[in-house]
């Protein structure tokens, strides 16, 4: 197959040409390709940061909620200790009190 003409030259140039955009565009699609795959497993790790972290201020929020409402039962409970420490004092010192009169007399 010898070169007779420029036209036969042009179409040679014209399919090494296609070859070479064929080549580039298949290169350019494999790298796009890839770049849309990292993009989509950088959204993956995203999504589950963020769910972890809405999953620890859930477990945090609940257990604030649930220390509130255990403190309000302990701190009852310390106050009626406390009251019931008053009035065993306060009944020891009568009881004293008694003691000291009755030894008087």
């Amino acid at each position: 197959m010898p070169i007779e003409t420029a036209k036969d030259l042009l179409f040679i140039v014209l399919a090494f040409c296609a070859i070479w955009l064929t080549i580039f565009l298949s290169w350019l699609l494999y790298y796009w390709m890839a770049l849309f795959r990292d993009a989509e497993s950088l959204v993956r790790q995203v999504k589950n940061a963020v769910t972890k972290v809405e999953e620890v201020t859930h477990t945090i929020k609940d257990k604030f909620e649930h220390s509130a409402a255990s403190f309000t039962i302990i701190a009852q409970a310390v106050k009626e200790v406390v009251m019931w420490a008053m009035q065993e004092r306060a009944q020891k010192r009568r009881a004293g009190k008694k003691k000291i009169s009755l030894q008087e007399e």
